[in-house]
């Protein structure tokens, strides 16, 4: 069976880990509940203990799916800057349709199988899961680092009812190596992570944000690749990725209508957030573009109804005369 699961992923350029459904004692203290208020399970016991979740869970299998492309670079006027992770078939399509059929596979051989699978919608917390499901090491970057595809990856994860040989730990660090940490145009790197300073993080919020916090965004429009575009440890995977272009016309996710979002950004990982905060955070780039051109769509912007956006507007001119 286990030569089974391993054969699935590898014919599928996957990584697999295992682990038990034992609870994650070391998240009891963890601050995540605060630094991630509403992006992940807001009841720590589930966190904590796997069967709350799935009563009769006894394994964790976890899948790791690499990154589809790299940034192919282009110079265009009032763009802004998707995230590698975000452009392309939304991701997480992708890995439950791995997830689904892992799941027939293991049907065909065990009777009574259960299970349940997630990818970005579950309760556990990834990155803890996927260490000690074998998967890698949590680098300076703080992402997940596995053998094979670096940081470049994306995580999901099915409890299942059958017990199965949990996978040896991978034992990794970064050693002397800074780059993420000098590279991050936020300093949100360091021995404690700042979130709330990541570009990653800002792109993703719903509100208003401060003049001087709207600055460090740059270009960013969803996400952002910096601390993991610099990583030594990537470099070969960056190198086999294939090229996509990350930029998108400002002007026309501005007036982009909904059927246009959904057609251009909405089957992406971006689009689950929706085109309000990605409208917020083109405003955002508008202002920190420097281009004349940017003014007349940031005035326009100032009579828009919504007041995430007029607001946003106000700063960004301000950012713009100010910069």
């Amino acid at each position: 069976m286990i030569e089974q699961i391993y054969n699935f992923a590898k014919s599928r350029n996957l990584e697999i880990g295992i682990t038990t459904a034992e609870p994650f004692l070391e998240l009891r203290e963890s601050s995540i509940n605060e630094d991630l208020k509403g992006f992940v399970e807001q009841d720590i016991q589930k966190r904590i203990y796997p069967t709350l979740t799935m009563k009769n869970a006894k394994s964790i299998l976890v899948l790791a799916m690499p990154y589809q492309y790299r940034k192919k670079q282009e110079r265009q006027e009032l763009t802004g800057e998707f995230s590698i992770a975000a452009v392309g078939t939304d991701y997480h399509v992708l890995l439950k349709k791995h997830l689904e059929a892992l799941a027939q596979l293991l049907q065909q051989s065990i009777s009574n199988f259960e299970y349940q699978s997630f990818v970005d919608t579950g309760p556990l917390i990834d990155r803890a899961l996927a260490v000690r499901a074998g998967l890698g090491w949590i680098g300076k970057n703080h992402c997940l680092h596995t053998q094979k595809f670096g940081s470049l990856v994306f995580i999901g994860y099915m409890m299942t009812n059958i017990a199965l040989e949990e996978k040896k730990r991978i034992i990794g660090d970064c050693g002397s190596c800074n780059y993420c940490r000098v590279a991050c145009p936020t300093g949100a790197l360091s021995e404690k992570f700042e979130i709330k300073k990541c570009i990653s993080y800002l792109t993703q919020t719903k509100t208003v944000l401060p003049t001087e916090v709207m600055k460090t965004m740059g270009k960013q429009l969803y996400g952002c690749d910096v601390c993991q575009i610099v990583c030594p440890k990537n470099q070969k995977v960056l190198q086999s990725l294939e090229e996509k272009n990350t930029s998108f016309s400002l002007e026309e996710l501005l007036y982009c209508s909904n059927k246009d979002f959904m057609d251009k950004i909405g089957k992406t990982a971006a689009g689950w957030r929706g085109k309000k905060i990605l409208q917020r955070n083109a405003i955002i780039a508008l202002g920190n573009s420097k281009n004349e051109k940017a003014l007349p769509l940031l005035q326009n912007a100032l009579q828009d109804k919504r007041e995430l956006i007029q607001q946003t507007a106000l700063k960004a001119i301000y950012n713009f005369n100010n910069f």
